[in-house]
């Protein structure tokens, strides 16, 4: 009898197992149940064995030394199952969870429900592994047996059960479960909080927002229902849904700060920019360490224009730990547009943070292009240690700006088809490319890059528009230029550009009334050199040279660089 005791005694001594999941299930240790950290397990009594069992009890202890896991849970196994008791069975299941077998982790909690049914946590293990399994009635009737044991409140159990379903349960089965939950308690918020996160971990956002919504609406919710439907907002661009939802417990709580802040995010989002500066200068003041907010609220000052206080944020927010590198960086954008150089620098070489660090070096770069021409920025872009095709494609981009600003035209082309080549959303850099070539001439490829935007992103309006232009202009594939630009202005109605491409296709195609048409429209909504030459020559050929006249004469001088709209009128009158 003390032999057996004291080999438990050894064995629980040599091999305790702490907190363990397996696929999102996690069972309660030893020292979770009320065991002290370090303590050795007792058998609450005697426990006799025959010598053969009292040699395989031995057996499956050095197993377990030598770490050979599933051979001791299969001798450990047997023995529990023939003697049922209550330790040994549970010592089972603590070797089955180390052993991260789920027949045996099922196996063994069957057991110990048969063997204590008055313990809470083989019915806990049960309905996860039900779910696992994908049984949903089973694991609904072993839930129902869990909570009958459960010390845990209902709602700390609803959500500790989403948090585990959702790592090994298939999507259907999940959603149906969590459904059934919110079903059978009604009056508890938890529940409908636990199945709009399972759906929110699904990938399921607007049916979690649907939920969560339901639930604010129906139930008294506490405040992390409200915060999890703000972020829900916030990560699927909902800014208008969330400011309508949620004004009504911002307003009732005007001190739940990270409320407030989570607020003010969806009306930066909303373009809100006057309420959300108010808001998260109230934040500010009532939370000076509230550093993330203090810079939302620089970043908004300096998008209206309020350098003077931006600054000022900014420059507290240099002596924060974990805040130097972006405080740095903006105020080296705010010394660069206000022409201090030699400021900007200093505060721009001090950006280290990888979030940071290649946009300060190509800030560095921009200056020095502006004061020592194209070679000494490329030559520095050459030097910055690039890590990932993110940072190479940032500094190439970089490259065709200024090439193309120092008229370096091929190499500016050649710098945006290497950063094309390495990006996984190359769509912008492509159109950086189609200006780039158009400026060259060169037509053939310039035709070629739209014709493969196009058969990429079938609807890209500004592809749409481009193309259709292009032909207009080359007077060819006419017919294609109107599908291209008809499609274009039903997917975009009442966009200038699009329009004036519009009319001047019908100008090209000889339906100058037409032209007219579309271009007067062009023209009410922008006033612009290019709508303007279109509209000239197309009341020119309708034989209204005075309208044509006039609007030369009302306008040609806002657009003193546009040679071509200088010597519009003598070109015309020849």
């Amino acid at each position: 009898m003390y032999l057996i005791r004291n080999i438990l005694l050894l064995t629980l001594a040599l091999s305790s197992i702490g907190c363990t999941q397996l696929n999102g299930l996690s069972v309660k240790s030893e020292m979770e149940m009320g065991e002290a950290e370090g303590a050795t397990f007792i058998a609450s009594k005697p426990i006799n064995l025959d010598p053969e069992l009292m040699y395989e009890l031995m057996l499956g202890e050095l197993l377990l030394q030598r770490g050979q896991v599933l051979a001791a849970y299969d001798v450990f196994y047997q023995l529990a199952e023939q003697t049922r008791e209550p330790e040994l069975v549970e010592r089972v299941f603590h070797i089955a969870m180390n052993s991260f077998s789920v027949e045996r982790i099922q196996q063994s909690a069957e057991l110990w429900r048969s063997v204590s049914p008055q313990e809470a946590t083989p019915w806990r293990v049960g309905y996860l592994m039900a779910l696992r399994n994908g049984d949903l009635s089973v694991a609904l009737n072993l839930w129902e047996n869990y909570r009958q044991r459960s010390e845990v409140s209902l709602a700390e159990d609803l959500k500790s059960a989403a948090a585990q379903a959702v790592q090994s349960t298939q999507v259907e089965i999940g959603l149906a479960f969590f459904e059934r939950l919110q079903t059978l308690y009604p009056q508890e918020w938890a529940a409908g909080y636990a199945y709009g996160y399972i759906a929110d971990q699904y990938g399921q956002a607007e049916l979690a927002i649907e939920i969560l919504e339901a639930l604010i609406n129906r139930l008294a919710s506490p405040s992390e229902v409200y915060f999890a439907l703000a972020n829900l907002y916030i990560e699927n661009d909902l800014a208008q849904r969330g400011l309508d939802q949620l004004a009504d417990y911002v307003l009732k709580n005007p001190h739940d700060w990270s409320m407030q802040e989570r607020y003010a995010r969806l009306e930066v989002k909303a373009q809100r920019y006057e309420q959300a500066q108010a808001r998260y200068l109230r934040i500010v003041k009532a939370n000076p360490q509230a550093y993330t907010s203090k810079l939302s609220l620089a970043l908004l000052l300096l998008e209206a224009g309020d350098v003077k206080k931006a600054g000022a944020h900014l420059e507290a927010l240099v002596q924060v730990e974990g805040y130097q590198d972006v405080g740095h960086y903006y105020l080296g954008v705010i010394a660069q547009n206000q022409g201090q150089t030699k400021l900007a620098l200093t505060h721009l070489e001090q950006v280290m943070h990888p979030n940071y660090h290649i946009d300060a070096k190509l800030l560095i770069a921009q200056i020095r292009f502006a004061e020592q021409g194209i070679d000494a920025a490329v030559n520095y872009l050459d030097q910055i240690e690039t890590v990932d095709d993110e940072a190479r494609v940032k500094v190439l981009r970089a490259k065709g700006i200024f090439f193309s600003q120092a008229g370096q035209l091929e190499s500016a082309a050649e710098s945006y088809r290497q950063a094309i080549s390495l990006s996984e959303d190359p769509l912008t850099l492509r159109y950086s490319l189609a200006m780039v070539l158009y400026e060259m001439r060169a037509f053939v490829e310039y035709e070629a890059l739209l014709e493969a935007i196009l058969h990429d992103y079938p609807d890209e309006t500004e592809a749409l528009n481009a193309l259709g232009y292009f032909y207009a202009e080359q007077k060819r594939n006419l017919d294609k230029a109107q599908r291209l630009l008809d499609r274009a202005m039903e997917l975009t109605p009442n966009r200038y550009h699009i329009l004036d491409s519009r009319g001047w296709l019908a100008y090209q195609q000889g339906k100058y009334v037409e032209a007219e048409s579309y271009l007067e429209q062009a023209w009410s909504l922008q006033i612009d050199d290019e709508i303007l030459i279109h509209l000239i020559k197309t009341k020119w050929a309708l034989q209204k040279q005075d309208e044509a006249k006039r609007l030369w004469r009302d306008y040609h001088a806002r657009f003193p660089n546009n040679e071509r709209l200088q010597q519009l009128m003598q070109t015309l009158q020849r």
